[in-house]
């Protein structure tokens, strides 16, 4: 049985997928395409626009947005044109500037943040 990966996208698109969010990789035998499992759905991604690990994500996922991309939901108003996303809730936060770690607000954990790969 193959480990278990993760994947996130690695840029915004029709794609449907959150960005800065982890997914679990349920096939990834295909040599394009990479099955991943959203909300219980299996969902076909073209390899190309992915990040795939190998193990567990354990840092934030920060993403930066173009400055003239507005927010997309009314309640993600109060984030910054880059913010971070939960490696274990997926909740959205705005992160302080070169801050090594930050607190979740949501599920309390506390994470590295990965500014060396943002999406």
């Amino acid at each position: 049985m193959e480990p278990k990966q993760w994947a996130r996208v690695r840029q915004a698109g029709a794609h449907g997928l959150r960005r800065g969010a982890w997914y679990a990789v349920v096939n990834a035998s295909k040599p394009t395409i990479v099955f991943l499992d959203v909300n219980r759905r299996n969902v076909a991604m073209d390899r190309s626009l992915l990040d795939i690990q190998p193990a567990v994500p354990s840092k934030w996922s920060v993403v930066a947005l173009p400055e003239r991309q507005p927010p997309r939901r009314s309640d993600w108003v109060d984030l910054e044109a880059t913010y971070g996303v939960c490696p274990q809730c997926r909740a959205r936060a705005n992160l302080a500037a070169g801050a090594a770690d930050a607190r979740c607000e949501h599920c309390g954990g506390q994470f590295a943040i990965d500014w060396d790969h943002p999406c």
